[in-house]
């Protein structure tokens, strides 16, 4: 482990000058066709919804916990209902050294509650954070005009495959032990294509929820944003290159001083130099 660490160190000293200091696509890959037309569609359906929803639930995926957020939903949808952010997936980032840092950025900047989950393995622990959660911001703010009714109901938001139903589906179970899915889910983004009907969650209060399809921000201009959304699973494998998302995710390493696909791919013990070039680090592994 030192020996790797010495090499690691030496290795960033010695390469990070040679390193690519920006990344660029060629002129004609077009990654803003990522953004299909249904999904402009469905926020409009979404707000529609509107009037009969008391609280909205964003999710989104803990290891990019700022990138690929769609600001058409704050200003759309959490400006005028209660908003609570569910970061999933949060299995996968180191919580020990990032969950502080999310959250303080996050309440620095007017958020209310922010949330981590592993909804595949429903940990009861945070499943019940997001339950107490939701029924304080439901019993803590203005019903709109639906003080009438005694059932609550919110809706679920946020990009694709970031595990919008799959949270229904466990709140569903944690709360009244139903385990029959009530929501398709899946391991890839677009299961979900349109506004679903509501599902009930609760029973005291009664607590219904509706599922969203995810919708993506028509306005990423930002080529490193949407490598990062694309790395993630996050867009259609078949709208991705995978050899310029390979490229990216070598740029990005080797800005990270992270060289551990050296080792990955047994390009450390062929002595070989970490490279900036995908064609290099692709030749070397084959």
């Amino acid at each position: 482990m030192q020996n790797s660490c010495r090499f690691l160190h030496t290795t960033s000293a010695l390469f990070a000058a040679e390193f690519r200091q920006c990344f660029e696509l060629p002129a004609q890959y077009d990654y803003r066709q990522w953004f299909p037309m249904h999904m402009s569609v469905q926020l409009k359906k979404m707000e529609a919804k509107l009037r009969s929803v008391d609280l909205v639930i964003e999710v989104h995926d803990a290891r990019i916990p700022v990138t690929g957020r769609n600001e058409q939903f704050f200003r759309h949808l959490y400006a005028i209902r209660p908003h609570i952010l569910v970061l999933n997936k949060c299995d996968l980032i180191d919580m020990k050294r990032y969950k502080k840092r999310i959250e303080d950025y996050y309440y620095d900047r007017g958020v209310q509650k922010v949330l981590f989950t592993d909804c595949k393995k429903r940990l009861p622990r945070a499943l019940n954070d997001v339950k107490t959660s939701m029924l304080y911001a439901l019993e803590n703010t203005p019903r709109f005009n639906r003080t009438v009714k005694t059932e609550y109901q919110a809706m679920v938001v946020g990009i694709p495959n970031v595990g919008k139903s799959s949270l229904i589906n466990a709140m569903r179970t944690h709360t009244l032990g139903i385990k029959r899915k009530a929501v398709e889910a899946g391991a890839r983004p677009g299961v979900t294509v349109r506004v679903q009907n509501r599902v009930r969650i609760m029973d005291k209060p009664p607590i219904y929820i509706i599922d969203t399809p995810g919708v993506l921000s028509p306005d990423h201009r930002n080529i490193e944003d949407a490598m990062k959304l694309a790395l993630c699973d996050l867009v259609l494998e078949s709208h991705v290159n995978l050899y310029y998302l390979a490229d990216y995710l070598l740029f990005w390493l080797n800005q990270s001083n992270d060289f551990s696909y050296l080792k990955l791919l047994g390009i450390q013990e062929q002595q070989k130099e970490p490279s900036d070039d995908i064609q290099v680090i692709l030749r070397e592994k084959s």
